[in-house]
């Protein structure tokens, strides 16, 4: 069973999402330039909108380099000493994890992880610390011994230390019960074992339209100039542009209910705050100088029960233009009707088991008529419904 959103959002001139030359970012397709956010982007502003979190109460995933310092810390409160702490902290987050800098004690790369894997590598350090540390002790005075000799680049230097780590580390599960990591995965190059597939997958927002990008020149004044003295104290510039932006994501249930341990409920609170924040959520690029905060106008979400996913980009492989009766977002949400006339008349739709849009503008639907609805609310209400876990319209 999976879930589809496709949202239409019409963005006021703004800069939300910039690339290494401090423009908004953007793309071709349909052989035209088009405005384009990250999907990074929009899912860290999904999991950090409060709508999401008020809804899950649960915590959330951590992205971090400190691990080895959030270990030590648990182990120091457990009355260990700092620097023997951090060296045994440093021996399971490299037999677990990552590989850590020995200048900066941080890990080489962003971990991410959920506050209960944290709690388990916490525990299951604390009940075989005696052992590490020994291990530790027994590798430092080996090495010492093998330094007097003369044998400074001795290959198994490490490997008491290092293979008693790597054997404690066999007693972690990987797994976690945050639903953020649940929805987009984990991936870890060093240790496969901890990798989680993601449950959802969200497409970079595209302009329905061909974009045109434009440069604000700015200045600023320094207050304590002397009166006499003209110019400007300060001066730049920072790109930006005005689109009409088509979202596209979808959740497959099965796995994110394997990544939650099967747990039916929570998987499914996650799905209802993964729509709602999608709706609230903006990445905050430029804000406070743009402060381009724009609601989706069209919301149009499915829920098929067999059958691959479906993008409706291609409803815009031809750029959109406003008429002279028709805005653009009026124009875009015709556009989005008609393509899927077109894609449920060439395939069918039979794996669809629940469909349901809302829009601002008072549009005429020919192909999704039947299933429009007053509010975002009846919106979601229609897919949790399709999921067996009907929702009251209200965050939890």
């Amino acid at each position: 069973m999976k879930v589809e959103l496709h949202l239409l959002q019409n963005v006021a001139p703004s800069c939300l999402n910039r690339d290494d030359t401090n423009t908004p970012k953007d793309c071709e397709f349909g052989g035209h330039r088009r405005a384009r956010i990250s999907s990074q982007a929009f899912k860290r502003a999904i999991r950090l909108s409060p709508v999401f979190s008020e809804i899950l109460q649960t915590k959330l995933g951590i992205r971090t380099k400190e691990l080895v310092y959030r270990l030590t810390e648990h182990l120091t409160q457990d009355g260990k000493t700092q620097a023997e702490a951090e060296a045994v902290a440093t021996g399971f987050v490299e037999a677990t994890m990552s590989a850590v800098d020995e200048k900066k004690n941080k890990t080489k790369v962003l971990l991410y992880l959920g506050d209960d894997e944290i709690q388990r590598m916490a525990s299951i350090v604390l009940k075989k610390y005696d052992d590490l540390l020994t291990a530790k002790k027994q590798q430092d005075t080996k090495a010492k011994a093998e330094d007097q000799k003369g044998k400074k680049n001795s290959k198994d230097k490490n490997d008491l230390f290092q293979d008693a780590c790597k054997k404690v580390a066999k007693e972690f599960k990987s797994g976690t019960k945050a639903v953020d990591i649940a929805l987009f995965g984990r991936m870890m190059a060093e240790h496969s074992e901890v990798n989680i597939d993601a449950a959802c997958q969200v497409a970079h927002a595209i302009s329905t339209n061909k974009v045109s990008m434009e440069m604000d020149f700015y200045t600023a004044v320094d207050d304590l100039s002397p009166k006499e003295e003209t110019g400007a104290g300060m001066m730049g510039f920072t790109g930006f542009n005005s689109s009409c932006f088509y979202r596209y994501a979808t959740i497959d249930l099965d796995q994110l209910k394997k990544n939650l341990d099967d747990n039916g409920e929570l998987a499914n609170r996650a799905v209802e705050a993964f729509l709602r924040a999608s709706v609230a959520a903006l990445p905050t690029g430029k804000q406070n100088s743009m402060a381009a905060h724009n609601p989706p106008e069209a919301i149009f979400a499915v829920v098929r029960q067999s059958g691959a996913p479906v993008s409706l980009a291609n409803a815009f492989c031809k750029p959109v233009r406003p008429g002279y009766d028709s805005d653009l977002m009026t124009a875009s949400i015709k556009e989005m009707d008609a393509y899927w006339g077109k894609l449920t008349k060439v395939y069918g739709d039979q794996g669809v088991t629940a469909k349901a849009i809302c829009t601002i503008p008072d549009v005429e639907l020919k192909n999704l008529a039947d299933t429009g609805k007053d509010s975002f609310d009846s919106v979601v209400k229609a897919m949790m419904t399709a999921l067996g876990n009907p929702s009251n319209g209200e965050v939890a």
